[in-house]
């Protein structure tokens, strides 16, 4: 479980993790058809994170559905830096009063297999 920031370091283009990340957030399709699926946002920010001299390159939020209940959503940030050779990508669970994040861990982890399916040089901290 995703209790502190997952560090993940990839060779992967920024367009390929960003599609991946996409994919492993969805919900079930009922889900999608009840109206409680996945919206990715791009989050807001505090004006001190402008001080910052190192700003993500990409920044979203998905935003997974909680069963039509504001309640019961939680979310993962994702923040990701094209460092030329490689991208460092951080991720974060944020969730709603009556959420325990479940959901979001298991989304990070089926992320990051993704990513290891496509990448072999994959390295991650944080699950």
């Amino acid at each position: 479980m995703a209790r502190q920031p997952v560090e993940i370091t990839t060779t992967l283009p920024m367009e390929d993790v960003a599609a991946l990340f996409q994919r492993a957030m969805r919900v079930s399709w009922w889900s999608e058809f009840r109206g409680a699926g996945t919206q990715f946002e791009e989050p807001r920010g505090s004006v001190f994170d402008r001080l910052s001299g190192d700003q993500p390159d990409f920044v979203v939020m998905a935003v997974l559905g909680g069963g039509g209940t504001e309640i019961q959503k939680s979310a993962v940030h994702m923040n990701m830096w094209d460092r030329g050779s490689h991208r460092e990508i951080m991720l974060g669970v944020g969730k709603a009063l009556g959420a325990f994040g479940v959901k979001a861990n298991r989304k990070i982890r089926r992320f990051v297999n993704a990513l290891a399916a496509e990448d072999g040089s994959l390295r991650y901290t944080g699950i």
